[in-house]
């Protein structure tokens, strides 16, 4: 048979390449990852920020001061790396939340951002949230604080597009309802940082303002 006749079958590279497991090697690096941030997770919140070193945060983790080192630079990659986590939890709330039925839209927008206010203090105390909100303010060029404002530009596009979805009215379109979506996430916002400001402030009184402002801000706007 001739070369010209050969079958055109997909080389090796061509073809579906078969995914194996991790390795031991990655399997323990993840593991040390995931210890190493649920140290800090621990030390933050019963100790302070300041308070949790390094050393601190690899002796908790059972590794080496340098190992953490290897994994994260600084404290704050470590915070960083905890917002994150915290984003990615929250998400999977949010992309599968429902309103109840009879919920009214104040008490629907309510009910959506109080997850991330739940979620966030769930998983980093005020203390610690405290000390996020320091960074942005001193350091807002600084790396962590393009990437916390890139999650919470994440943030916003879930709570706009749930806000389109719950609205669900024809005379609005989205260019309309978009600074809508801004004013009452940007509320939002400002109440979760006095939230995280005053430890006194209980999570059912804060819940109880933003429900509150929400039906007035959504009675002046007329919508939904």
């Amino acid at each position: 048979m001739s070369s010209n006749n050969r079958l055109d079958h997909p080389s090796v590279s061509q073809s579906t390449r078969i995914e194996h497991p991790p390795g031991l090697r990655e399997r323990q690096k993840k593991a040390r990852y995931e210890r190493i941030l649920a140290s800090a997770k621990s030390l933050f919140n019963t100790l302070d920020f300041e308070s949790a070193t390094m050393a601190a945060i690899a002796e908790h983790a059972e590794v080496s001061t340098p190992t953490v080192f290897n994994y994260f630079n600084t404290k704050d990659q470590l915070l960083l790396a905890l917002v994150l986590q915290v984003h990615h939890e929250t998400q999977k709330w949010v992309h599968s939340f429902q309103p109840q039925p009879s919920s009214s839209l104040p008490d629907a927008l309510c009910d959506f951002l109080s997850m991330y206010t739940k979620k966030s203090l769930k998983t980093i105390n005020r203390q610690t949230w405290r000390h996020v909100e320091s960074i942005r303010i001193r350091m807002p060029d600084s790396q962590f604080v393009k990437q916390y404002d890139a999650l919470t530009g994440e943030m916003f596009d879930d709570f706009f597009g749930f806000l389109k979805h719950t609205v669900n009215n024809e005379g609005i379109d989205g260019a309309q309802l978009e600074p809508v979506a801004e004013i009452i996430f940007n509320h939002w916002a400002t109440l979760f940082v006095e939230l995280v400001k005053n430890e006194t402030v209980d999570l059912d009184e804060h819940i109880g303002r933003l429900r509150a402002d929400l039906t007035a801000l959504i009675g002046m706007m007329r919508i939904g």
